[in-house]
């Protein structure tokens, strides 16, 4: 049982690393995780019509929610 959670967490590292690669190297939208987030944030922006001002944090808000996704999940599995 142990070894699967190691090949699960090895499995989770190494997605997490092809997104940062990809978002951050490689800019052709193949990173899927990190567009799925954005993408997220933009619509419920859009879904609970939120003020100009607010619209325009969804961006910044979001790359930090990105940037925050790729080191909680790789440092976690890394302590691990």
């Amino acid at each position: 049982m142990k070894w699967l959670v190691s090949l699960v967490g090895a499995g989770l590292v190494m997605v997490t690393l092809r997104d940062l690669f990809h978002t951050l190297w490689h800019p052709t939208r193949h990173g899927g995780l990190s567009r799925l987030v954005m993408t997220a944030l933009w619509r419920l922006a859009r879904r609970f019509r939120a003020p100009g001002r607010v619209v325009g944090l969804v961006g910044p808000l979001a790359m930090v929610t990105v940037v925050s996704m790729w080191t909680v999940t790789v440092e976690h599995i890394a302590t691990r």
